[in-house]
């Protein structure tokens, strides 16, 4: 940290001796020599990106601008060639998505870290859970978009922006391979475990606006809240691992 201190002196001279303070809190957002630095600035810059398009996809669909016809038009598009064979599939994986098999994995989760003495985790977990459920509920009372019923391929209850479906699974699944790739050592394994996940992820989403339950800015909105949340579990993640590792040092 020391020497990126330097180095913003060289590059800025004047200004760098005139505001030492704030050279030293440039130097401390950019180091890598701990997560406190670079990563969480990293973090916390896709954190906000994620917010400001979140934000811009409920502006167009409050005041029905372009995004309204994009979902109408690729909805009425999957709907021409729906398919009976690939509608069963989806109908199956797309109930990894819902909050009976989320909560049961997530109880699973839990029930394997207490094993592993990972006690933070679990907390972490759950805190990640139940913020997701709970901003999706504020998102669907918020805006009160209706579902596509005219294409669905079965009925379901609620409002339809953003889809916890696709929210839930952002943060459940994307919260638990970052942990596997951690414990990972192999990088084949680690990639195994993150392009796993990731198609996972899409399934679920693309289930939703396949089977006529969800439009494409629900799953995109859904997505973005779900990435926020699971940015949150991985500073939390981290945080706490830094700090253990600075106690038991």
């Amino acid at each position: 940290m020391y020497q990126l201190q330097h180095h913003i002196h060289h590059r800025f001279g004047r200004l760098a001796t005139r505001y030492p303070g704030l050279v030293r809190w440039l130097a401390e957002r950019l180091t890598t020599e701990h997560f406190r630095g670079l990563p969480l600035t990293v973090l916390a810059g896709l954190l906000i990106v994620n917010v400001m398009v979140l934000s811009e996809i409920a502006e167009n669909l409050v005041n029905a601008e372009s995004m309204v016809q994009v979902d109408l038009g690729f909805t009425h598009w999957l709907f021409q060639g729906r398919s009976t064979l690939i509608s069963q599939m989806l109908y199956a994986l797309t109930w990894l998505g819902s909050a009976y098999v989320t909560i049961g994995l997530a109880l699973i989760g839990s029930l394997v870290l207490y094993h592993q003495k990972k006690g933070r985790n679990i907390v972490i977990l759950w805190i990640l859970m139940a913020g997701v459920g709970l901003f999706v509920q504020v998102g669907k009372r918020t805006f009160i978009r209706n579902r596509p019923t005219e294409v669905a391929y079965y009925t379901e209850s609620g409002y339809s922006f953003p889809s916890g479906h696709s929210a839930t699974a952002m943060t459940l699944y994307g919260l638990l391979s970052y942990w596997l790739v951690r414990g990972r050592r192999r990088i084949r394994n680690r990639w195994l475990v993150g392009i796993s996940a990731v198609g996972l992820i899409l399934v679920v989403g693309f289930s939703r606006i396949y089977l006529g339950v969800h439009f494409l800015s629900d799953v995109l909105g859904g997505y973005l809240l779900g990435t926020c949340w699971l940015i949150v579990g991985i500073v939390l993640t981290e945080w706490q691992r830094t700090t253990h590792t600075a106690n038991v040092t």
